[in-house]
């Protein structure tokens, strides 16, 4: 069994090979793959290993490098994906040793730290260094009964626009938004214009709704839902200092059934999608009480899928500027730094 990186002649018969998976909402991994190799602007054949047998792909990882906010800071990062094995070859190790083969090269390339989304394989992945950075999602439900909100209230959302994302008017104040609102949070995705336009190409399975809240003409905040794992799920959302209502009032309008709803599939209706969603994990308290006053409940759940691995302990500790103890462990480090709690990654950026 031969492995190494992806040859170009030989991206079709990855894609035959990712076909035989089957991913949560009905898309096929090798459609998946295609679709990144096409839109997402730091795909590379170097970044995908492959073991091979008679010259066909028998297995497959990915390396999808993105720089992630950690304390402020851009750290290079590399995020895991497509990894897959044909049925006949599994239990022969290839998976690990190809895991091993990425792990390697991200090292080589100066990445510090790799992201991995392993609901199905995380002893897999436990067993070779990734550590679970179990968080908190969120479910939002609408209450019944909830009081009538004031007048002055009523009046203030009056005075907000909700409206689709428009991009000539829109997009350079959603990417400051974005930009000044991720800034603190720790596991955000650091985009340049290119992953942005990847962005608004891949978030969607396979489509998004991006809607934006404005205030005197101005766009204040945004929130993008799609429909993940038969879920309607927030993707991201973001707000000016000042918009914590504008967004509240954002969030109760992607609870709200409509007509023609794109996002509804065959098997639901759109009061039985927009029943309830769910918001990966984030830490906005005034966003909360807003979202509380608008009679929006909240309800946290666990969210174990998330797996962290510390590839260069001591670069990362040097970019940083944080002294490492005598005897710390890579896991240790990551918990000190970035504590469980802390991680908010955008599903809008996923891999």
């Amino acid at each position: 069994m031969e492995i190494r990186t992806l040859h170009p002649d030989e991206r079709e018969a990855l894609g035959e090979l990712l076909d035989a998976l089957t991913l949560t909402d009905g898309w096929k991994a090798g459609a998946f793959y295609r679709r990144y190799r096409e839109q997402d602007p730091t795909y590379a054949d170097e970044n995908v290993w492959v073991a091979l047998e008679g010259g066909r792909p028998q297995a497959c990882v990915q390396v999808f490098p993105r720089r992630v906010r950690v304390l402020g800071h851009a750290v290079p990062s590399g995020g895991i994906g497509s990894h897959f094995t044909a049925p006949e070859q599994r239990g022969s190790g290839i998976a690990g040793k190809l895991l091993e083969a990425a792990v390697d090269a991200m090292v080589r390339r100066g990445l510090e730290l790799s992201l991995v989304f392993g609901d199905e394989r995380r002893q897999f992945y436990r067993n070779r260094g990734w550590a679970s950075w179990q968080g908190e999602r969120t479910i939002l439900r609408m209450s019944e009964g909830h009081p009538p909100l004031s007048g002055e209230q009523r009046a203030r959302d009056g005075e907000i626009e909700i409206a689709p994302f428009d991009r000539g008017r829109d997009f350079a104040a959603v990417k400051a938004i974005h930009s000044a609102y991720s800034a603190s949070r720790n596991g955000t995705v650091v985009r340049d214009d290119a992953l942005w336009e990847a962005s608004l190409k891949l978030a969607g399975n396979p489509d998004e709704e991006f809607l934006v809240a404005r205030r005197g003409g101005n766009t204040v905040a945004y929130v993008r839902v799609a429909l993940l794992g038969g879920l309607l799920t927030v993707t991201e959302l973001a707000r000016r200092e000042d918009a914590a209502s504008p967004l509240a009032l954002l969030m109760a309008s992607t609870l709200e059934p409509r007509e023609g709803d794109f996002l509804a599939s065959g098997r639901l209706s759109s009061p039985q999608l927009r029943s309830s969603s769910l918001l990966p994990a984030f830490d906005d308290l005034q966003l909360t009480v807003a979202m509380e006053q608008r009679g929006i409940a909240s309800h946290p759940v666990d969210n174990p899928s998330t797996m962290l691995r510390c590839l260069d302990m001591p670069a990362l500790a040097r970019r940083l500027d944080v002294s490492l103890f005598p005897g710390e462990s890579a896991e240790e480090f990551l918990a000190r730094i970035l504590p469980r709690d802390s991680l908010v990654f955008w599903p809008a950026d996923r891999f």
